[in-house]
């Protein structure tokens, strides 16, 4: 290719882009407010102490979606849900220690042809996969961790307390890189629930 064409080529391209952007933009000034700040939280958090080394965490997501999100799904866009949990030790008059942290990403994906969601849970390096039909349940098997467990090499001493904190994030699964550039004002999360914390907890008597 020619010089000139090439940069002619360049042009157009750059004009493409920049027409894009500036759609997508507009598209995401009009669209309806996301969720409310404070709708949706974390919410019945429990944990069990199974041994010293590890916790069972159970924990339910509510409020989380609204049209602009069902809408997206529904239309093919994948979303990404995130949920992070830390063990945590209680330091009286100082930070509280964070143990340990676990991750798990559940993307969730409309076929529209199939007319079906696809979840795929991501944790501890393991993949599962399950298919549904409706929107409701998949939203109730996204919105639910039940007793995930939580391993330390930190073996948990009697004399301390500790306590559990969850949270879960969302945004797109993929974002075209022209649109992280123009769109980078605007906020990538569509849903950050305020950090949930369990109730206090000991660990289990040592054996003498």
């Amino acid at each position: 290719m020619s010089r000139p064409a090439l940069k002619i080529f360049r042009l157009r391209f750059d004009k493409r882009i920049l027409l894009l952007s500036l759609a997508a933009l507009v598209v995401c000034l009009g669209r309806a407010p996301v969720a409310h700040a404070g709708e949706e939280k974390i919410a019945r958090l429990t944990a069990s102490v199974l041994n010293n080394n590890d916790v069972a965490v159970t924990a339910e997501l509510i409020r989380w979606y609204n049209q602009n999100i069902r809408d997206d799904l529904n239309n093919g866009i994948p979303k990404d849900l995130y949920y992070t949990l830390l063990l945590k030790r209680r330091q009286p008059g100082w930070f509280d220690e964070e143990i340990v942290s676990k991750t798990i990403k559940q993307t969730i994906k409309y076929d529209v042809l199939k007319k079906e969601y696809s979840i795929t849970t991501r944790t501890d390096g393991q993949t599962s996969q399950k298919t549904v039909e409706s929107f409701e349940e998949m939203a109730d098997l996204i919105s639910r961790i039940d007793h995930v467990k939580i391993s330390s090499l930190k073996r948990m001493r009697a004399r301390y307390t500790y306590y559990i904190s969850v949270k879960a994030e969302m945004r797109a699964t993929n974002v075209p890189f022209y649109l992280e550039y123009i769109l980078f004002f605007i906020p990538a999360l569509e849903l950050d629930t305020p950090w949930a914390d369990s109730a206090p907890f000991y660990a289990l008597e040592e054996s003498p």
